[in-house]
């Protein structure tokens, strides 16, 4: 990989920048080097728990100095994706102040009961989620609505390891309803489109580096960017080997530091 053809970089945060609060190690010079080399950045991440501006506050908390514009989640996208489709309508959402914020920022409606007629349910990550929760969104969902999830992650890296993603959830409602739904982040083309459009590049000048080849580098080879896996998050080079040769990574490395540096000599 050539520095002369990566003018931008889709970085995942969870497991590639930090993991739950704690920062990982190298990644705030790697981010900085990268800013230095003029290549535009764009965090990309499918944890839709958080609001843009507390993702801004937790980098810069770790001495990343980042802007709004240069956040996208995938609830943020999932928000973006139903205007494109549904114009400003009605959402049952299923997740946390990433979601609810999102929708809200965009001109949805958020109701919370069936009997409100949504003709969405959004599903995104939910820590408080519960089995009326579950209720709730297959009614809509029996009624008619459509069904959207931000992601489907089964889990999720934090400081000890791995807690349910926001695919548990959304397998749930799969599995109660018999419906598929639309997933609008990583690896849906729906999300790199967003991203891509956001810093106004080419897929071809771009690399996407993350540590889940389940998404981060399978979204990558979607659109034909540059990938590169990371070792600091979910997947490990033993489980490579699972994985059809046409999703590998182009690259693969023990953190975002030593991608960085090799992109930045190449």
């Amino acid at each position: 990989m050539e520095c002369r053809r990566v003018s931008a970089a889709l970085i995942d945060l969870d497991g590639c920048i930090y993991r739950g609060g704690e920062p990982i190690e190298g990644s705030k010079e790697a981010v900085s080097k990268l800013r230095r080399s003029g290549v535009k950045i764009l965090f990309l991440t499918n944890n839709s728990s958080l609001p843009v501006r507390d993702y801004v506050k937790k980098l810069k908390f770790m001495g990343i100095d980042v802007s709004d514009e240069e956040i996208l989640t995938s609830a943020l996208a999932a928000a973006m994706y139903l205007k494109r489709e549904y114009g400003k309508v009605r959402v049952l959402p299923v997740g946390m102040k990433g979601v609810l914020e999102a929708l809200v920022n965009e001109g949805h409606e958020i109701v919370w009961l069936p009997e409100e007629d949504p003709k969405v349910v959004l599903v995104g990550l939910d820590t408080n989620f519960t089995y009326d929760k579950l209720k709730i969104a297959l009614r809509a969902l029996l009624n008619g609505a459509a069904f959207v999830a931000t992601n489907a992650d089964p889990s999720l890296p934090v400081e000890r390891g791995l807690i349910p993603g926001a695919g548990a959830i959304v397998k749930a409602l799969e599995t109660a309803s018999g419906r598929k739904p639309v997933i609008v982040g990583k690896p849906s083309r729906l999300i790199m489109e967003i991203a891509l459009s956001t810093l106004r590049v080419e897929a071809r000048e771009t690399v996407v580096i993350g540590d889940r080849v389940e998404t981060d580098i399978m979204a990558g080879k979607a659109i034909g960017a540059h990938t590169i896996l990371v070792l600091s998050g979910v997947t490990r080079r033993d489980d490579l080997p699972r994985y059809p040769r046409e999703v590998h990574p182009d690259l693969v490395f023990p953190s975002l530091r030593e991608a960085v540096e090799h992109i930045l000599s190449s």
